[in-house]
């Protein structure tokens, strides 16, 4: 597998290109292939009242649209990944579906694991980076390689 500190590298070169913030995001999803796999990945952004977060990126457009706004839900999901700040990891759906009010849609396209990277600047949550897979495939050891490249694309979020 290739080193995780140069994938992040190689992210960081993507800051140069023209094309913001496509170049950051694209380069930052080569690297999560690259480095733990995903079938789904989002980023979200804050808005501003810090009670909804609207994508930015997808690549399942067809049902988790660019544009798309989901409310902030007071949950144990929330408290760890927007007021703790730490990454959030499921392994199985049960894990999951109590939390994401769109369990059903997650499973029904396959996916049974997710990672949620949060994305922070000078303590402000700014977003997240969302992976999920296959049921199981995510473990504890992916969390710390993902958030590396996940903190890449923080001048996307700024």
């Amino acid at each position: 597998m290739p080193d995780t500190i140069q994938i992040a590298l190689d992210v960081q070169r993507a800051w140069a290109a023209p094309d913001q913030p496509i170049a950051t995001i694209q380069a930052a999803g080569e690297a999560f292939a690259k480095a733990v796999g995903y079938r789904l990945y989002t980023v979200t952004r804050m808005l501003s009242d810090g009670l909804e977060v609207e994508r930015v990126y997808s690549t399942n457009t067809d049902v988790y649209p660019v544009g798309g706004r989901k409310p902030v839900l007071p949950n144990a999901y929330t408290q760890r990944v927007r007021g703790d700040m730490q990454p959030f990891l499921a392994k199985t759906p049960a894990e999951f579906a109590p939390l994401f009010p769109d369990h059903k849609t997650i499973t029904d396209l396959g996916l049974g694991c997710v990672m949620n990277l949060p994305i922070v600047f000078g303590g402000t949550m700014l977003g997240t980076v969302n992976l999920l897979d296959r049921e199981g495939v995510y473990e504890e050891r992916h969390v710390k390689k993902a958030m590396l490249i996940a903190r890449q694309i923080l001048p996307v979020l700024l």
